[in-house]
């Protein structure tokens, strides 16, 4: 009987421990990619460092109003994609883990910070996007230059994010800004505005919105562009003439973690050549060099000359100025149409 006892005793230990173990390897996670590149991310990283990744999907303004109202008690270990903006004050606020991974001494300086406290998975672009089968019932042709977008004739069809939830939306409203000088930018931002149905919450909606021919065009992060057309949809995107903006999709260590060494063991995976082609082949432009992005090919599309600095510390003047321009038509447009029409994230 005490040696059957001592046989139980020994199988709960064991099962507890296993759970333990089971539980210890995994980390809890802030992801700013659209919902279905987290969930691919996450499981290409199991698959990879047998690690799990709990993840929620936020888009950045979500998650960089989650980390100042955590701070300094993190309810996350990582975040894998938000904007530079939030990388550098976050750095300047000591709210993340410095690592010098050794998975990323080979990639280039830009896609990184010197102290390792945070780093570039790649990087993410806006393009424009049309519906094929309704420009084609109204006779029209895609636009090859954004300012084709003032035409009256698009009034109440072209979809745009907000950068008042969306990171990608703010990239765009500084792309343009630098594209055309401040003065003329906000002019053209203006009558851009007398175009645009509505303005969404994330910054991959437009792409839905416009591949399910609810609207005829969308300004749209570039992310889930790809997936849409190969699932079928009747989906077109071009990059105007003008060029398009860029950012990185930034990813950090959270100071006060408990899974710190996992957590570095996620980094060291991110700066792997394998992770650069997952990533490239959904679109994105990868870390490495060499590698073709699924969506631009091997030629890299006509970038806007940005300014990174100056959007980040004008930051706070940019977006008050926007909502003074906009934001009345915004919450407008917003009880019209409803949050249930948009279930994408980033």
């Amino acid at each position: 009987m005490k040696r059957i006892s001592l046989t139980l005793v020994a199988l709960v230990m064991l099962v507890v421990f296993a759970a333990g173990m089971a539980q210890a390897d995994s980390i809890s996670a802030y992801l700013g990619f659209s919902r279905e590149v987290n969930e691919a991310l996450a499981k290409r990283i199991e698959e990879k460092t047998g690690i799990e990744v709990k993840n929620v999907t936020l888009s950045w303004g979500e998650i960089w109003a989650r980390l100042r109202s955590e701070a300094p008690r993190f309810n996350a270990d990582m975040v894998m994609s938000f904007g530079g903006a939030a990388a550098l004050e976050g750095t300047q606020k000591g709210y993340y883990e410095a690592y010098q991974s050794p998975a990323w001494e080979d990639i280039d300086p830009s896609f990184k910070s010197p102290d390792g406290t945070y780093y570039a998975l790649g990087t993410f672009s806006f393009v424009l996007v049309g519906n094929k089968t309704k420009l084609a019932e109204k006779g029209y042709a895609m636009p090859t230059s954004w300012k084709e977008l003032l035409d009256p004739k698009w009034k109440g069809q072209i979809v745009v994010p907000s950068p008042r939830t969306s990171g990608t939306a703010f990239m765009i409203n500084y792309s343009f800004l630098s594209l055309f000088g401040e003065k003329d930018g906000w002019k053209f931002l203006e009558d851009l505005d007398n175009n645009i149905a509505f303005y969404t919450r994330s910054g991959n909606a437009p792409t839905d919105l416009v591949a399910r021919g609810e609207y005829l065009l969308g300004i749209t992060a570039d992310e889930n562009v790809l997936k849409r057309i190969n699932d079928g949809y009747p989906l077109e995107w071009n990059v105007p003439a003008e060029g398009i903006g860029y950012e990185g999709n930034y990813c950090v260590i959270l100071k006060g973690t408990r899974k710190l060494e996992l957590a570095k063991k996620v980094v060291d995976y991110l700066g792997s050549q394998d992770c650069s082609e997952f990533i490239a082949s959904m679109g994105y432009i990868p870390p490495r060099p060499g590698i073709a992005s699924g969506l631009y090919g091997e030629n890299l599309p006509r970038f806007i000359d940005l300014d990174h600095a100056w959007a980040y510390k004008n930051q706070r003047d940019i977006m008050l100025n926007w909502k003074r321009k906009f934001m009345m038509k915004e919450t407008e447009d917003a009880k019209k149409v409803g949050d249930e029409r948009e279930k994408s994230g980033g």
